[in-house]
């Protein structure tokens, strides 16, 4: 799908259709739309026979209207202008989309000059909408032999914005565009079953990364590698599959050689069974998305590369597949962390925690100015929040404050936890330094993220807990991609001196 930003009146755009949002108050003199005085005309009637509700996102189609060159309108409705908001903006995009993309129209405009407002300026309405257009438009068809779904026949659609904004609107255009490239890989990723995403399928797609990006480099740790250095706790999690660990590592190198990196952890455990601890049956297929916090920070890494960011960051990947086999951890048994803390396991689907425990030691030799975790971690971050917000933990206040901009930002919800350090006072083991797990279920995600805290003293980090936004359960499932939007937000306001 080719996006292009046009300066053009949308009345003159050749095409299938022209998308028009329309406020359900709009009046003949506003310039939500620019549009000549017949469609205006059009349009304002339309709203005053009451075709707009308060709906946002109600669609609309309107043919044969001659002042326009395009072969049909299709109008979808914002809802009143003083109860608009950035995300009802979205919702009516990605309504649009849905709309379009069912159809087999192969070019589009979508009118967008004038639309700016306190939610949006012009350039995020078109951040947004390709965004939108992307989200609507992706499919992973991939062991299909015939897809249910027809592929959008949309080769094309143009943005109409004002020419003052040409240049911000392009800037935000080529952002939104990496972004869901970026967000494609996480999803395919993330989609792909178990028995085809392995650890070292994993390390392979992030050396293709490398080979792609000049900036990017990729170091794959196997399992001697592990050994040597000490990372007994990520080798304890896979030591029960036949699927060895890796540890994956990418570079981007952006910004000067003796600027400190930001260092991003992912938990990629690409299947979980619970181990020993074995998890109940139901729905247990979709513990293949139990990788997502790794395909977050590889799908960051080159997001980064394809936006040249002048920054230096490293993604670190922790996977291993957590399988109940006769070399399986057993609860019970003690570790030696990397870190030269020792661990008492006494839940082998407290594995999540394990794995990062080494990835964010290894974080050390990089020096890093800011670390920040990505896992699908605890059933308790889902119960806390829901499924529409993730949760982050961090003692850093100005760390928070920028991690909440981000998600203000990018429009993808995330709220701050409490990193209450009495909590380790359930931790405690008989024979261990640590418990990988509290006596009690209360407060599990706060738990874990304690747990995690005490291997990065001395640094900036922050803990996402994204098990309930990493994907979408059910019948619909599939990754979501989040929170990646959040995160190059984070990024690229630090890249540039804002946060």
């Amino acid at each position: 799908m080719n996006f292009t930003l046009s300066t053009d009146a949308p009345q003159q755009i050749k095409a299938d259709c022209l998308i028009i949002p329309l406020f359900k108050d709009a009046q003949p003199k506003d310039p939500q739309v620019k549009l000549p005085a017949k469609i205006a005309k059009i349009l304002t009637d339309y709203v005053q026979l009451g075709n707009i509700n308060d709906d946002c996102g109600q669609i609309n189609w309107l043919f044969d209207v001659k002042e326009c060159q395009a072969s049909r309108l299709l109008v979808v409705g914002l809802g009143p202008i003083a109860e608009f908001t950035a995300e009802k903006a979205v919702c009516a995009l990605q309504a649009a989309a849905s709309a379009l993309l069912q159809k087999q129209y192969s070019g589009a405009a979508l009118a967008l000059e004038g639309l700016a407002c306190k939610a949006l300026d012009e350039a995020q309405w078109v951040q947004q909408a390709a965004l939108a257009f992307k989200e609507k438009a992706y499919q992973f068809n991939t062991f299909k032999t015939k897809t249910a779904a027809k592929k959008p026949t949309l080769k094309s659609i143009s943005f109409c914005i004002d020419k003052a904004h040409v240049k911000s609107g392009q800037k935000a255009l080529d952002y939104a565009l990496a972004l869901a490239e970026g967000m494609s890989f996480v999803k395919d990723l993330a989609n792909t079953p178990a028995n085809h995403c392995t650890p070292s399928a994993i390390a392979q797609k992030a050396q293709e990364m490398g080979k792609k990006h000049p900036k990017i480099t990729t170091t794959i740790l196997s399992v001697a590698d592990m050994k040597k250095l000490g990372m007994n706790a990520i080798l304890a999690v896979g030591q029960g599959s036949r699927h060895e660990p890796k540890f994956v590592i990418a570079e981007y190198k952006g910004g000067n050689k003796s600027q400190a990196p930001i260092a991003l952890v992912g938990k990629g455990i690409t299947f979980d069974t619970g181990g020993i601890s074995l998890k109940p049956p139901a729905t247990m297929d979709e513990m293949k998305y139990d990788m997502c916090g790794a395909a977050t920070v590889l799908g960051a890494i080159q997001v980064a590369a394809s936006l040249n960011l002048p920054i230096n960051i490293v993604a670190l990947a922790a996977c291993a597949e957590n399988m109940p086999g006769g070399n399986a951890i057993k609860p019970g048994d003690i570790i030696t962390t990397l870190s030269g803390q020792t661990v008492e396991i006494l839940n082998t689907d407290a594995e999540g925690r394990l794995v990062l425990c080494d990835a964010l030691s290894y974080c050390a030799r990089y020096k890093p100015e800011v670390i920040l975790d990505f896992a699908t971690l605890t059933g308790a971050m889902v119960v806390a929040l829901g499924t529409h917000t993730s949760g982050f933990f961090t003692d850093d206040e100005a760390l928070a404050i920028a991690l909440n901009q981000a998600a203000k930002n990018s429009l993808d919800s995330a709220w701050r936890m409490p990193l209450i350090a009495s909590f380790k006072d359930d931790l405690k083991s008989n024979f261990a330094d640590l418990a990988n797990i509290a006596p009690h279920r209360w407060g599990g995600a706060i738990e874990a993220a304690v747990f995690l805290a005490q291997f990065t003293e001395g640094y900036r980090w922050a803990h996402f807990d994204i098990a309930g936004t990493a994907w979408t359960m059910g019948a619909n499932k599939g990754a979501t991609a989040r929170p990646l939007p959040l995160l190059m937000d984070y990024l690229y306001q630090h890249a540039y001196g804002q946060s």
